[in-house]
């Protein structure tokens, strides 16, 4: 029996091992959308099932560690507690940090990009179970901040693991990971659409078929395992039915400016707390976040843990202006100094939460003006977490489509549409600020090279990142030209065949150096040969008068002359060209030469090859008007690395207007 069954598990083994070879190898395949789609759904239910158990341990332990009534409720605590928690807290989990090795404190979102982009979307087991644990202590203790940035590392790698654990190529381990993220953002706040767009935007950053569709496989699952869970509710109680009219167009577009500016400040405020507290060991700057929470939770309690409760209360316009306007101000200023210090928690809910106070202050105003009714100030809400999101996020879609789904009102969408792309303008256009993880990554010196959702190559021209500090030389040219181009210091030194073709180009330093070399080589053989011509002019010169004194002397001086030969690319001078010192003339010593009329004389007749030059790089024409994409495929078809943009549609004589290198190229579409 033991012996059978022993066969029966090996030929079992043998035929699951085939299958998962074979499953690998159609995974590599770019085109293997079933598999890769099934496999997104599992990845997603496991992704549900680690977001759904961190919301159940943080709920838990609000209601029966700390005793709050609900979840969020930290309004209920007394006041020593709000202060004390969050500033004890935090130094706890700062040592603990502060313990931990290095490598294994990297998690959020931010952590999910970089290994989603740079190691194949494997994310270590370790990370995942810090962030679970530092996620559910960081909310409990009340810090400003979210579930969705510990959900997203943790649907992530929820992908990974099962991507690695089959041993599937990297192309599918990454779509399995931007599975999880999207399925993590379902489940923690029912939102499906808006999860598929948001980890295609954010973290994945590319619109593919091969990716779409195992994302919103995935997404699903997230939202079916959390309405099962806890209920076909979306995460906020906010239902409107609001008609939109031409005269709210004005407000729609002051409220989209006010929370631009707010992003971009936002943004600001990370990048400048990051860049101060780069130096900061671990435990002082989450004890910072603490006390700072602390001493605002003290004050304003609406502002401490994630703040879904605040959220209903200003979309009921249950707030007074005076309240909302001081909620506005604390929660931006907290959860932005918060994220910058580097917590491990959610930065998405902050952010929504202070787009709908904001929003929700601009209704409660017009309310209070007999503008609009009092049902439209959930409107406004809603409107204000959109804006918020979009424009700190740089993620419009995913903003939009939360609106959707938060509201489930299609009359929301023309109004969102208008204040999320206002908000995003500003933010981006007006004040310069990409998107908040990108910002963060930048100013931890982490920045992410990738493919942007912004623009790529069809989207950039080539006029708009060549180096136009050039000049151009035929080939041959004498050194006369070769220095007139090197006069005003170009970048590059175009360098063109009789044709008017670009065959190459060269740096200004090495091109600089070689003439140098070539000239001072040339103008001191051209000196020598014309003091070997000046001497010999000089003994003829004392021959001749040997000659007329002593005849037979003068005959056979002139029959052991040397010949005059002459070597090399000048002519020799004749006597008629080099002025001699009569001082010195007797001797044949201190030769006077016109060393400026030599020099200009060596500079207009020496030519030679600027190809030769080391540091010639093989360079071929494009046009100018050609997008990016359009010059990449010219580097390919010519095997070139450089090209030499010009207008190339009018005469062929056009000037060179620019030089731009693959390298040049690449970062041009990928940074922007």
């Amino acid at each position: 029996m033991t012996a059978l069954l022993a066969r029966t598990q090996d030929w079992l083994g043998r035929r699951l091992n085939r299958f998962i070879e074979r499953l690998r190898l159609r995974l590599a395949q770019p085109d293997a959308l079933l598999q890769v789609t099934l496999l997104g759904l599992i990845s997603g239910l496991l992704a549900a099932l680690l977001v759904v158990a961190f919301r159940l341990a943080l709920e838990g332990l609000q209601v029966y560690g700390l005793g709050l009534p609900g979840a969020e409720r930290y309004e209920s605590l007394p006041a020593e507690w709000r202060l004390l928690l969050p500033i004890l807290g935090a130094l706890v989990l700062g040592l603990a940090f502060h313990l931990l090795p290095f490598g294994m404190r990297n998690v959020g979102v931010g952590h999910v990009i970089i290994r989603f982009h740079r190691f194949g979307g494997y994310m270590p087991w370790q990370n995942a179970v810090v962030q679970f644990v530092a996620g559910v202590w960081g909310l409990l203790i009340g810090l400003s901040g979210g579930r969705e940035g510990p959900g997203i590392h943790l649907g992530a790698f929820s992908g990974s693991l099962l991507g690695h654990s089959l041993g599937l190529p990297n192309n599918s381990v990454r779509t399995l990971s931007g599975c999880g993220v999207a399925a993590a953002i379902s489940a923690a706040f029912n939102t499906p659409l808006a999860g598929v767009i948001f980890a295609l935007e954010v973290v994945i950053k590319q619109y593919t078929l091969a990716s779409f569709l195992p994302v919103i496989l995935a997404s699903s699952m997230g939202a079916l395992l959390a309405t099962t869970v806890f209920g076909p509710e979306t995460l906020f109680t906010i239902e409107i039915h609001h008609q939109m009219s031409f005269w709210e167009v004005p407000t729609l577009l002051a409220l989209g400016l006010i929370i631009g500016a707010m992003a971009a400040g936002y943004i600001q405020i990370v990048e400048s707390t990051i860049a101060r507290s780069w130096n900061w060991p671990v435990w002082a700057r989450f004890t910072a976040a603490g006390v700072a929470t602390g001493i605002i939770g003290f004050w304003v309690p609406e502002v401490l843990g994630i703040g879904h409760d605040t959220t209903d209360l200003v979309a009921a316009a249950e707030l007074t202006l005076g309240a909302l306007l001081i909620i506005a101000v604390t929660k931006w200023l907290l959860a932005s100094v918060t994220v910058g210090l580097g917590l491990p928690i959610g930065t998405i809910a902050p952010v929504l939460v202070t787009g709908a106070v904001v929003g929700g202050t601009l209704g409660s105003l017009l309310y209070r003006l007999d503008q609009i009714p009092l049902n439209d100030v959930a409107f406004y809400t809603v409107l204000g977490m959109g804006a918020m999101m979009g424009a700190t996020l740089q993620a419009p879609l995913a903003a939009l489509a939360a609106v959707l789904e938060l509201t489930s009102d299609t009359g929301a969408i023309l109004p969102a549409m208008i204040t999320i792309v206002v908000s995003g303008l500003v933010s981006r256009m007006v004040f310069g600020k990409s998107g908040l993880y990108d910002a963060i990554l930048r100013a931890n010196d982490q920045q992410m090279p990738g493919p942007s959702l912004w623009f790529n190559g069809d989207n950039i021209g080539v006029s708009s990142i060549i180096e136009r500090r050039v000049a151009e030389v035929s080939c041959p040219c004498n050194l006369a030209r070769f220095e007139q181009a090197l006069e005003e210091k170009p970048a590059w030194l175009v360098i063109r065949d009789e044709n008017r073709q670009a065959t190459g180009v060269i740096r200004y330093a090495p091109a600089r150096a070689a003439f140098d070399q070539i000239f001072n080589q040339a103008l001191f053989d051209a000196q020598a040969r014309a003091e070997q011509a000046a001497r010999e002019a000089d003994a003829d010169a004392q021959a001749n008068q040997a000659s007329a004194e002593n005849p037979d002397a003068a005959e056979d001086a002139t029959t052991h002359r040397p010949a005059n030969t002459a070597e090399g690319g000048i002519e020799h001078e004749t006597a008629d060209t080099i002025e001699t010192g009569d001082e010195d003339a007797g001797n044949g010593i201190g030769i006077g030469i016109d060393m400026e009329a030599l020099a200009h004389q060596v500079r207009e007749e020496v030519r030679f090859d600027p190809t030769e030059i080391s540091g010639f790089y093989r360079a071929a024409d494009v046009e100018v008007g050609y997008t990016l994409t359009q010059a990449q495929r010219v580097m390919r078809e010519e095997d070139v690395g450089v090209l030499v943009a010009r207008r190339m549609l009018g005469s062929a004589q056009a000037r060179t207007l620019g030089v731009m290198t693959a390298a040049m190229l690449e970062q041009a579409i990928t940074e922007r």
